[in-house]
């Protein structure tokens, strides 16, 4: 059993905001349509993957191939439906009354235009639970309403991004994980859920507007009140704390390779001091934290020439053994191979329909009694459309087949062409042997 078995959600998503919130109502047991068209598709269909591309005979399975497809999409159903022709819009409307969840992140103007606007959706389907997630919501009063964002862009607007880098440096930003993306998935889940007890209660459906502008803001509160009542304006300190030192990242042996050391008290700088050259100790600029406060440039620098002559992966072993917060500065590649990540069974492995198998990260939630699952990786572009729309939406095969002769509806191209992906033959790299060997294909 799974939390959400029998739920049934319309996604209208792009990137990751919306689609990782379907994602993890997928992992709960809600079966989620995508709706996409390959027409006007899904980004993450036109990133791709390089090792497909100058290959002619792969180019069918270049949409399925990016990383994000099944990061974000895992065990959704793909329904290709051209929302931008009548009939595919009558298709997706009758879809649309036999599910319980409507889950968007178009743009306000742009829902409305397809006439999938809240009062025309809950006229299909009046319990509907309809949440969307606008850049900057969906009033038409309010003065950023015609304007169009997603994470990368909503960081520098509400002043994250200042945040971000060092006081003598331009702010260095965050946009290739787009925090914003993920919390304003994290509040779309959360309200379905809130919509869909509210539905069970009252009978009642429900509209949830999330304003992906102001979500971004709620990260900034300390800061923003601070200001309001201090009229202090916090701007970028690098790596380093606002209440003790030395905390920051440090350069180690090794082409970028770093340690993050922090000392929060001068309990913890003594212990620092056991392992430290003898300089440390000697130089009454860092004393005490207040001292090291008032000297930390120079703190910084007599560090980094300490840390710079280890092995990153060693000093943090000592530092911590002393009792010092210390840990390697990961890459993307330390993640891969760090062996509580693999231990803990993070990483899934499922099979697809174009590929042999999918890799994507997990769910870091643990429930004891209903701990959800994802059958399968990320579905291809049109995988399911016929099985949808005449299992779910109603439709007879013949109006199937005559929407997908009139090019309002598209299925898998190339069904018959699987492959493996590079790291087929890798996977007992990342994860114990066991975990591949026991994830049968289905």
């Amino acid at each position: 059993m799974r939390l959400l078995d029998g739920v049934r959600v319309f996604e209208l998503g792009i990137a990751i905001a919306s689609p990782n919130a379907g994602r993890l109502l997928a992992h709960q047991g809600a079966e989620v349509y995508k709706v996409e068209s390959p027409t006007s598709p899904d980004v993450v269909r036109l990133i791709g993957s390089a090792w497909l591309r100058g290959d002619d005979g792969l180019a069918p399975a270049m949409p399925d191939s990016s990383p994000y497809v099944p990061e974000f999409n895992a065990d959704k159903k793909s329904v290709a439906i051209d929302l931008k022709r009548s009939e595919g819009r009558e298709a997706a409307r009758r879809l649309l009354a036999n599910c319980d969840v409507f889950l968007a992140n178009y743009g306000a103007r742009a829902l409305a235009e397809l006439g999938l606007d809240y009062e025309s959706v809950r006229a299909l389907r009046p319990d509907i639970v309809y949440v969307q997630l606008p850049g900057f919501g969906s009033d038409p009063e309010m003065p950023y309403y015609p304007y169009v964002a997603w994470g990368p862009n909503q960081a520098p607007l509400v002043g994250i991004d200042d945040l971000t880098g060092h006081a003598d440096r331009e702010p260095a930003g965050i946009a290739t994980v787009a925090p914003p993306d993920y919390l304003a998935s994290l509040h779309a889940a959360f309200c379905v859920l809130a919509g869909l007890e509210q539905r069970d209660r009252t009978g009642e459906g429900v509209h949830v507007d999330i304003a992906q502008f102001e979500a971004t803001i709620s990260l900034l509160g300390p800061f923003a009140m601070d200001h309001a009542l201090t009229g202090h304006a916090q701007s970028r300190i690098g790596n380093r704390s606002l209440w003790y030192a030395p905390e920051g990242v440090y350069p180690c042996r090794g082409e970028e390779r770093w340690i993050a050391i922090s000392v929060v008290d001068d309990d913890a700088w003594d212990r620092l001091l056991t392992i430290a050259p003898p300089e440390l100790a000697a130089d009454d600029r860092f004393a005490t934290n207040e001292s090291r406060m008032d000297n930390v440039d120079a703190l910084d620098e007599a560090m980094a020439g300490w840390t710079s002559a280890f092995n990153n992966v060693d000093l943090a072993a000592r530092l911590q053994r002393v009792g010092v917060a210390a840990h390697i500065v990961a890459t993307n590649e330390d993640i891969l191979q760090d062996q509580h990540v693999m231990e803990s069974g993070w990483y899934a492995v499922r099979p697809s329909a174009r590929f042999t198998r999918d890799l994507f990260g997990g769910s870091p939630l643990r429930m004891s009694e209903t701990p959800g699952r994802w059958d399968r990786g990320g579905p291809s572009s049109g995988e399911h459309t016929g099985e949808v729309l005449t299992g779910t939406a109603g439709l007879t095969e013949e109006e199937v087949e005559a929407l997908l002769a009139d090019g309002a509806a598209f299925t898998m191209d190339r069904p018959d062409l699987r492959i493996d992906r590079p790291y087929e033959n890798w996977l007992h790299v990342l994860l114990p042997r066991e975990a591949v060997d026991s994830r049968d294909l289905l």
